[in-house]
C-alpha cells in the first residue's frame, strides 16, 4: 500500500540532494558554482512557499515571486526551474504568467524529459498548460492545446520519449469530450471523442489495465450523455482491482501538474504535502472541471484514509459517492472501508448495499469485500 501512496504524492519529485552531490563532484569550479547557486535558490523557494501557504505570510509570498523569477534569470535555468517557476505562478493565481513560462520551456527544450514523470517536455508542458487554462476559465486555450496534443500523439511515427501514446490520447479525448459537452454544449462532438477512445488499441502487459479503465470510463460517459445518468450507472462495469482507479488518478494528476511540486523536496520543513493539499483542494472546489475534481476527490480521500485521517477521508469520499461520477462506486467502497476501520460495521454494510443497488456492475466487488470481512471476523 505504501507504494501506491508514494505514486500519488511523488508527483514532481526531484531528488535535490543526490543531484546536488553529483553536481558538486564536477571538475569545473564554475559549473559547481552555478549548480550551487541554483540549488540554494530552489531550497530557499521551497521554504518560502511553505511559509506563505501555511502561515499566510504575504511577505513570503512576494519572496516566492522574486526567487522564481531569479531562477529563470540564471544563465542555464534547466527544465526543472521552468516547471518550478510555472508552478509558483499558478499557485500565486497568475495563470497567464504560468502558461507563458511553460510555452517558453516547450520552445527551448521540447524533447528533454520532464524531471518528475517519464515523458518529454513538449507533452507534459502542454498538459500543464491545458490544465491551467481550463481551471482559469480559458476554455478555448485548453481545447486548442488538447487538439495539438492529439495531433502530436496521433503521428504514425513514434513520438520520441513517449512509450504510451494510446493512454495519453485517451486522456486528451476524455478532457476534450468534457469541454465539448459541458462548456460548448456540443454533445455530438463529445460523443465522437468518447467513441474514439474505444478505437485505441489496448497493449499487452501491465499497461492494459489502465486502458481497460479508460475504455470503461469513456463508455460510462457516452451512456450518460446519450441515455442519461441513471442508465449509465446501471450499465457501469465493475473492476475487481479497486486500487487501479486510485493509481490511475495519481498518475493523471501528476501528469497534469496537480499534485506535489519539486519545491516540497527542497525544504527541510516536515509539512512537505502542503503544496499538494492546496492544489488538490483548489481543484475539488472548482466544479467547472468534473474530471479533475473527481480524480482529486478520489486520490485525496484515499490518501487521507491511508493516513487514518478518517474525518477528512470521509468528507471527500462521501461527496464523490453522492455525485454522478465514474469513480462514485469506488469512492463508496472506500467510504465503507473507512467506516469499517472505525468499527462502524452497520454503516459500512449500509454503504456497500447502496453501491450494489445503484451500480449492479459492482455486485461481485461488494460481495467479495463483505465475505472477506466475515471471514476475518470468524477467524
Amino acid at each position: 500500500m505504501r507504494t501506491y501512496i508514494k505514486l500519488f504524492f511523488a508527483g514532481l519529485v526531484i531528488l535535490a540532494g543526490s543531484r546536488f552531490v553529483a553536481a558538486t563532484n564536477q571538475s569545473d569550479p564554475n559549473n559547481r558554482e552555478k549548480r550551487l547557486q541554483k540549488y540554494k535558490i530552489k531550497k530557499a523557494l521551497g521554504e518560502k512557499v511553505i511559509s506563505w501557504l501555511s502561515d499566510a505570510n504575504d511577505a513570503a509570498g512576494a519572496e516566492c515571486d522574486r526567487l522564481a523569477d531569479s531562477l529563470l534569470r540564471l544563465e542555464e535555468p534547466g527544465v526543472s526551474s521552468y516547471f518550478i517557476a510555472a508552478q509558483i505562478a499558478n499557485l500565486r493565481e497568475r495563470p497567464k504568467k504560468a502558461i507563458s513560462i511553460l510555452e517558453e520551456l516547450i520552445n527551448k527544450h521540447p524533447d528533454e524529459k520532464a524531471p518528475f514523470i517519464t515523458y518529454p517536455v513538449r507533452i507534459v508542458g502542454r498538459f500543464w498548460i491545458a490544465t491551467i487554462a481550463k481551471q482559469s476559465g480559458d476554455i478555448a486555450k485548453a481545447k486548442n492545446v488538447y487538439e495539438s496534443l492529439l495531433s502530436i500523439l496521433s503521428n504514425t511515427e513514434n513520438v520520441k520519449g513517449v512509450r504510451d501514446k494510446g493512454g495519453l490520447m485517451m486522456i486528451c479525448n476524455l478532457y476534450s469530450a468534457e469541454i465539448e459537452s459541458l462548456h460548448l454544449k456540443r454533445n455530438d462532438l463529445a460523443l465522437a471523442r468518447l467513441e474514439a477512445v474505444q478505437q485505441i488499441r489496448k497493449p499487452s502487459g501491465r499497461m492494459g489495465a489502465g486502458y481497460d479503465i479508460y475504455k470503461s470510463w469513456a463508455r460510462y460517459q457516452h451512456t450518460k450523455l446519450s441515455k442519461g445518468k441513471t442508465q449509465a450507472a446501471q450499465q457501469m462495469e465493475g473492476h475487481p482491482e479497486m486500487i487501479s482507479a486510485y493509481v490511475l488518478a495519481g498518475t493523471q494528476l501528476n501528469l497534469c501538474g496537480m499534485t506535489a511540486t519539486p519545491l516540497d523536496y527542497h525544504s527541510s520543513d516536515k509539512r512537505i504535502n502542503i503544496v499538494s493539499d492546496v492544489l488538490l483542494n483548489r481543484i475539488i472546489n472548482n466544479r467547472t472541471n468534473p474530471i479533475d475534481r473527481h480524480l482529486a476527490m478520489l486520490g485525496y480521500g484515499f490518501d487521507q484514509k491511508y493516513k487514518k485521517n478518517f474525518a477528512n477521508a470521509e468528507k471527500h469520499l462521501s461527496a464523490l459517492f453522492q455525485e454522478d461520477s465514474y469513480f462514485s462506486p469506488v469512492a463508496g467502497i472506500y467510504l465503507a472501508r473507512c467506516k469499517k476501520a472505525q468499527g462502524k460495521t452497520a454503516e459500512a454494510d449500509s454503504i456497500l448495499e447502496q453501491v450494489r443497488a445503484k451500480y449492479p456492475g459492482y455486485d461481485s466487488a461488494v460481495t467479495e469485500l463483505k465475505e472477506s470481512w466475515n471471514k476475518s471476523k470468524n477467524n
